[in-house]
């Protein structure tokens, strides 16, 4: 049986550019006959086989198969937009990643954040490649597209202008997570904007951390907490309310994305929510675009929704204003 090699190890051994060899391979007319006749050999010494060209289909990278918050709320949406435009999906975790080495797809989108990936993706082959709220390596020039990461903003302006001066942020891990550290990069400039103080006024809460952290935020005495994360924001909410916490006349409540709990919680949690269906419909248009008509696919920033709901308070309500 012939024996299956990745075509980057191919290419390191050549000294070339996987690009290089594949279109020697494929034989397109863009390269010499001596570097032609040098990847022959090599392949044939290899038994190197040329990529299973998987046509209309698109890989999937994902960080695992535990599909839960972001990827549920993505996936699905992602599904339906391909599946709309004829296109199949199959979905890769980060671990086997190599795999793409044997595989050719007409377009990949990766959901993973991992700083220098794109390095491990097969570029070079000329596939479209489109990132989805990752970072996203300019020198590389694969495109990204993101929620705003300023989007956080409307939220914050969104208390303030109901009165709240005091708002206390409560983040998700950010290693790892570009889009994470980039909305706490602007709740740190929205404070230093404000007057607040960021160091009182933030945690970065695992989710077995809870009940070790609600005496931090009673103690900087906030009027407001945003959660960036709904299942966050739902277990605040209780975790403050056995503590004694009228929401929202003592202190209001809001989270980011609208899916799981936010509308059955007493009060109803008021949500700021990424466009997952937006998001996912300009990745299936660049995709779809890019291999029908060739267009190299574009970046582009999706606005967030307000969702408003009772868990904050009217102006002029609640906790007098403490400036």
């Amino acid at each position: 049986m012939t024996k299956k090699i990745s075509i980057r190890k191919l290419a390191a051994e050549l000294g070339l550019a996987p690009s290089t060899v594949h279109r020697a391979l494929s034989g397109h007319p863009n390269v010499g006959l001596n570097t032609r006749r040098a990847v022959l050999r090599a392949s044939q010494k290899n038994g190197y086989l040329l990529p299973i060209h998987e046509k209309g289909s698109v890989a999937i990278i994902v960080p695992s198969f535990t599909f839960g918050g972001y990827l549920d709320c993505l996936l699905p949406c992602l599904e339906a937009e391909f599946h709309r435009r004829g296109f199949r999906l199959m979905l890769i975790s980060e671990q086997d990643i190599a795999m793409l080495g044997d595989r050719m797809f007409d377009g990949i989108v990766s959901l993973v954040w991992q700083e220098g990936l794109e390095k491990l993706l097969p570029q070079s082959f000329a596939i479209p490649i489109i990132i989805l709220n990752g970072e996203a390596n300019p020198l590389e020039n694969i495109p990204r597209i993101m929620s705003d990461p300023k989007g956080i903003r409307q939220a914050l302006e969104y208390l303030r202008n109901r009165g709240c001066r005091r708002i206390f942020y409560i983040s998700t891990v950010t290693e790892k997570t570009p889009d994470a550290a980039e909305r706490l990069a602007e709740f740190r400039q929205f404070c230093l904007d404000t007057g607040q103080d960021y160091d009182t006024l933030h945690a970065e809460i695992h989710w077995n951390g809870f009940e070790e952290q609600i005496p931090v935020i009673l103690k900087a005495d906030p009027d407001a907490c945003f959660c960036a994360s709904e299942t966050y924001a739902v277990k605040v909410g209780q975790l403050l309310k056995a503590a004694g916490k009228r929401i929202p006349k003592d202190i209001s409540l809001m989270g980011l994305e609208d899916k799981y709990g936010n509308a059955f919680f007493t009060p109803p949690i008021t949500a700021i929510r990424q466009n997952f269906e937006r998001i996912a419909e300009l990745t299936a248009e660049e995709i779809a675009s890019a291999c029908q008509k060739k267009v190299p696919p574009r970046g582009s920033i999706v606005p967030f929704t307000l969702i408003e709901r009772q868990s904050v308070r009217r102006p002029g309500k609640g906790r007098k204003d403490l400036r």
